[in-house]
């Protein structure tokens, strides 16, 4: 029987958590210039900036370890501002998502929860960083099995509480995440997984952010999880169209939802 990790620990001081992001990333040893409390807008449109370059190659992959070493700098450079660290945690759960190196995903997610750590103790309010921390929690337990146990419930409650204040930040994320965690996790007494609130929560991103794939491609899951195949298919038809369009435009995410579009059509088509 795998044994049980703690989700959190006490997180590393701020300007640690630019560390190494993947292979050959020289991380902290490169040395930045020092900032204060007045260049932390113009690190902000630098880290944005670098962040809108990503993309699946390496040099896409870069732009954002750097953007995550921006963000982690306008962080340390004022203590009392929390828009850093948000940036950091969510720049480094995209990488968490596509580096190809275990190690570096692992390293990424250890970093976003730590980043959303911070940001809850400096801003208790904000319910953004509850959303960050519970993607992050979440890919730390994909990449550190022995997380899970302990991280679940801490996710659930980080996502509702985000879902009650912010329901359409991250194009209604909350909700998003939350169908996916009920679909996904394992149920009673394991844990929180109940597709019936998976599909319900499914549905209502769909009704806050009706054209946002990401949304259509959660309740299609859903609705494959409630025996709706037909109801599904029809839903990620809409998310691939949808996708092309923003693909067609420019998005620089459109291209991973028209695969994960397509792969289930084809696999459905299959059957």
């Amino acid at each position: 029987m795998q044994g049980c990790a703690r989700a959190l620990k006490e997180p590393r001081p701020i300007t640690d958590l630019s560390g190494p992001a993947g292979p050959g990333d020289a991380g902290p040893d490169i040395e930045a210039p020092a900032a204060t409390p007045a260049d932390v807008p113009s690190i902000l449109g630098r880290a944005e900036a670098l962040y809108a370059e990503r993309g699946s190659g390496e040099r896409g992959l870069d732009s954002v370890r750097m953007a995550a070493r921006e963000f982690v700098r306008a962080a340390a450079a004022d203590r009392g501002r929390v828009e850093g660290l948000k940036g950091a945690a969510r720049v480094q759960v995209w990488l968490s998502d596509h580096e190809s190196d275990p190690a570096a995903r692992r390293a990424a997610a250890g970093a976003a929860v730590e980043a959303a750590q911070w940001c809850g103790r400096i801003a208790p309010n904000d319910r953004e960083c509850d959303y960050w921390l519970g993607a992050a929690l979440g890919l730390q337990a994909r990449e550190r099995p022995s997380t899970a146990l302990d991280a679940l419930p801490r996710i659930e409650a980080a996502f509702r509480s985000a879902a009650e204040s912010l329901p359409a930040l991250d194009e209604a994320g909350p909700e998003r995440a939350l169908a996916l965690l009920y679909l996904r996790a394992p149920g009673w007494p394991a844990g929180p997984g109940n597709p019936e609130l998976g599909l319900q929560q499914a549905r209502a991103a769909v009704a806050l952010r009706p054209d946002y794939p990401p949304n259509q491609l959660a309740l299609a899951e859903a609705l494959d999880a409630a025996g709706q195949g037909p109801s599904a298919a029809a839903t990620r038809r809409l998310a691939l169209a949808r996708a092309r369009t923003l693909a067609s435009a420019g998005d620089r995410d459109a291209p991973e939802w028209i695969a994960e579009a397509e792969k289930a059509l084809g696999s459905t088509r299959g059957e």
